[in-house]
């Protein structure tokens, strides 16, 4: 945990989804990759995030003594630059050294959360659907493409798409899945194109909204599969009665 992904900043959901639209995996300051000893490339365009601006002020605590304390007081633009615009030293991609989760890892993650899985053949552009608490992956493709398939049905599972929602679309519920998947594997390492998927379906203010639902999805499913997990999820209680293909 001391490579990689530890070595950036954690960053606010504003600025992860800032980050998601311009497809980085790893970002940092111009300084901050000197002394990871990577360089810019010449002609690279920073990506525009924001950082908190604090300033030091005395109040008054409940004991009546004056007390200094930080508070924040705005926010202020910052460039950062992805890895992929960087050339220098190796650096660890993802939250495991080697970025070595198997699909058994995540199929038994899957069992803890009381979700079953199975195979069948579909039509080759469609990686498997969640009916229920039932994940079915496509058996016509690889192994290496059914652990970002099934934490992608997985992550449609937790934010509870098996229920009935008037508000959400089918569209807006890809938009929610996929984005807490890209967040989920970009940390873990795991191979995700997403970037074009996500623009295909069109990015709305929705999915701003929604920001709360995607994080607290994108934390289990990253305390889930985890290597230095504390403990085992607790067996999730969500539950429905329709199907959704993806």
């Amino acid at each position: 945990m001391l490579n990689g992904m530890a070595r950036f900043h954690q960053y606010s959901l504003f600025n992860q989804f800032i980050l998601m639209i311009h497809g980085c995996s790893q970002v940092a300051g111009y300084r901050k990759w000197k002394e990871l000893e990577r360089t810019v490339k010449k002609e690279e365009k920073a990506v525009w995030i924001l950082a908190p601006y604090f300033r030091k002020e005395v109040i008054e605590n409940r004991e009546g003594e004056e007390e200094e304390v930080k508070g924040l007081k705005g926010f202020f633009s910052v460039p950062v630059f992805d890895i992929a615009q960087t050339a220098g030293k190796e650096i660890e991609r993802g939250m495991t050294e080697k970025a070595n989760i198997s699909f058994e890892e995540v199929r038994k993650f899957v069992k803890e959360l009381g979700c079953s899985m199975g195979f069948r053949p579909l039509e080759i552009r469609q990686g498997g659907y969640l009916q229920d608490k039932k994940i079915v992956l496509n058996s016509n493709l690889r192994e290496k493409d059914w652990t970002s398939t099934t934490i992608h049905e997985l992550a449609h599972f937790l934010l509870g798409h098996t229920q009935a929602n008037e508000r959400l679309t089918r569209s807006l519920e890809e938009q929610q899945a996929e984005t807490a998947t890209y967040l989920a594997c970009r940390e873990l390492g795991i191979k995700r194109k997403s970037k074009f998927y996500l623009k295909s379906w069109g990015l709305s203010k929705n999915i701003l909204k929604d920001w709360q639902e995607i994080e607290r999805v994108r934390k289990k499913i990253i305390r889930g599969l985890s290597p230095d997990r504390r403990e085992a999820p607790k067996r999730s209680t969500e539950n429905g009665n329709s199907s959704r293909e993806r």
